[in-house]
């Protein structure tokens, strides 16, 4: 399929100015098998596959899926977690042609049926141990007549095992070149976390793909011997990019069975983890373990992506573990907007902003008539990358909402100053309008999570007769602190904030409602608490 926004001139410019090559992740995974052959490319709690095994394995899953009649450009839906198998099938779909649709594991019916509706999977692919009875059943009623696959030895009822199919009797050495594939043809959906469930199916060219990789690992330092833990699912940008820097170096990529802090530390310890990925999520509980009783000399940085980081967190981390955070951010429509450089002190790469954007990239600030900003105005920040999305999977409408001239409006509230560096300070829909006075909840976020005593806070738009709306604060405070909202009420105007700033009320929560296990998940906290005192 030929990417919606991609031009054929769009992209030769991109050939020309050397952001894509002709190459594609399957071309780089072959070389990989050939000069790499024993070296690890990918491990799990229960498997491991060198870069030879990883080629044959995906060779002969390709060959299967051919021979079942799956046409080249059908679409497939996958829910799994992130580990082996899922790379295998990743890879199988590239080189078989088949565009593969990732979904987060959390997603149940409401979710599934708004991909499948869209995508029409000739194809679906669950894990069936994580896949709860009537999800699954689910899928088989509403998925048509699409092959199931279930990626366990011990498969369900009615779905072919992962064993069975890598144990068929196919002619690999027959697998049609012509399938894989080419560098400007669309390979992959990714689906955006919307707080209504219902997410963004993003299109990705194999060009961006492979420019994506080779960026990350240009502004990471990442080399052939790292171990990367992939510390987020691979259904979601933070633990998707990570991935794919394997994609330029063989790396080797490894997978936790879950995302529980402490399982995460001892991985990095006995598998001698270099560099991590994760989320702000994650990041907040493993800065609350007992780092300094860990041997983590190994673990040189740790990227965290995808939503705002808690600098406190943060440094705490980086402190105490001697590892550097690397903070970085995007969208799955266009990832890397913002990135850290691992080389950069302390000082700046956690100063608050998200960094520089990776190479090619181009930033601008607008206001809401879409002029340009001068540095240091704050407005909507729009992005133009030669490794984003090329729009939204089969839905114009959608595309041309937010694309202009393959120019993408972000949502995303922002300022960058005379270095070029990005200051995310909210969502455009989250900002609160006190009687006319915007208020950015990431500002005054920023401004508690500073104090030691809190664990995490986000602040949302409440109703009131009066103003239209305030900022309330939920606030998760750490084991033995009370929280006493005039002392943080205080040390907000004490730090310098606008009085129409700071929250009318203060409420505390032992933990935060999450999207797909990552953003905090505003709507559902804000209901919560108007319930409470109904």
């Amino acid at each position: 399929m030929r990417p919606t926004l991609l031009a054929p001139e769009t992209i030769d410019g991109y050939l020309a100015a050397g952001h894509w090559t002709r190459e594609t992740m399957v071309d780089r995974y072959r070389a990989f098998a050939s000069e790499y052959p024993d070296r690890i490319a990918c491990r799990d709690n229960a498997e491991t596959y060198t870069w030879a095994e990883l080629n044959a394995a995906s060779d002969r899953l390709a060959a299967v899926l051919i021979d079942l009649g799956l046409d080249r450009d059908a679409t497939a839906l996958v829910q799994t977690p992130s580990n082996c198998r899922e790379i295998v099938l990743r890879v199988a779909f590239k080189k078989a042609g088949i565009i593969g649709a990732f979904a987060p594991l959390q997603w149940r019916r409401r979710e599934l049926g708004y991909v499948c509706e869209r995508v029409e999977p000739a194809l679906v692919a669950i894990s069936g141990r994580h896949t709860d009875d009537e999800t699954r059943r689910w899928l088989e009623e509403n998925a048509g007549t699409a092959i199931r696959i279930d990626l366990d030895d011990e498969p369900v009822a009615g779905w072919a095992g992962w064993s069975d199919l890598l144990e068929s009797d196919v002619n690999v050495a027959r697998l049609p070149e012509d399938r894989a594939f080419r560098f400007d043809e669309v390979s992959l959906i990714t689906a955006s976390s919307g707080t209504s469930g219902l997410a963004k199916l993003c299109e990705w060219p194999e060009g961006a793909q492979l420019c994506q990789s080779r960026v990350l690992c240009e502004r990471m330092k990442i080399i052939g011997d790292d171990r990367i833990g992939i510390f987020a699912p691979t259904a979601g940008a933070a633990g998707l990019m990570m991935w794919m820097a394997s994609w330029t170096v063989p790396c080797s990529s490894v997978f936790p069975d879950g995302y529980r802090a402490s399982d995460l530390l001892d991985l990095a310890e006995s598998e001698r983890i270099t560099v991590g990925t994760t989320v702000p999520v994650i990041l907040v509980r493993l800065a609350q373990e007992r780092l300094e009783e860990r041997d983590l000399g190994s673990l040189r940085l740790m990227r965290v992506g995808t939503a705002a980081a808690d600098m406190s967190a943060a440094r705490s981390f980086e402190d105490r573990s001697g590892c550097r955070i690397v903070v970085a951010s995007g969208s799955m429509e266009c990832t890397g907007f913002g990135h850290a450089d691992v080389d950069e002190p302390k000082e700046l790469r956690l100063d608050g902003s998200v960094g520089l954007p990776l190479a090619g990239c181009r930033l601008r600030i607008v206001n809401d008539r879409g002029e340009i900003l001068p540095t240091g105005e704050v407005g909507e920040l729009t992005v133009s990358a030669p490794f984003s999305s090329s729009g939204y999977w089969k839905d114009p409408e959608a595309t041309a909402a937010v694309w202009s001239d393959m120019w993408y409006s972000t949502g995303d509230v922002g300022v960058l100053d005379e270095n070029g560096r990005l200051t995310l300070l909210g969502r455009l829909k989250d900002t609160i309008n006190r009687s006319g006075h915007k208020i950015l909840p990431a500002e005054v976020e920023r401004e508690i999570a500073q104090r030691p005593d809190i664990v995490e806070c986000s602040v949302v738009a409440a109703p009131d007769p009066e103003y239209g709306q305030v900022p309330w604060a939920f606030v998760q405070m750490r084991p033995g602190c009370p929280l006493v909202a005039e002392t943080l009420a205080v040390h907000l105007r004490e730090s310098g904030l606008a009085g129409y700033k700071v929250p009318t009320r203060f409420v505390e929560v032992r933990d935060f409602p999450r999207i797909n296990d990552s953003k905090v998940d505003k709507k559902t906290l804000l209901q919560t608490a108007l319930d409470e005192l109904r």
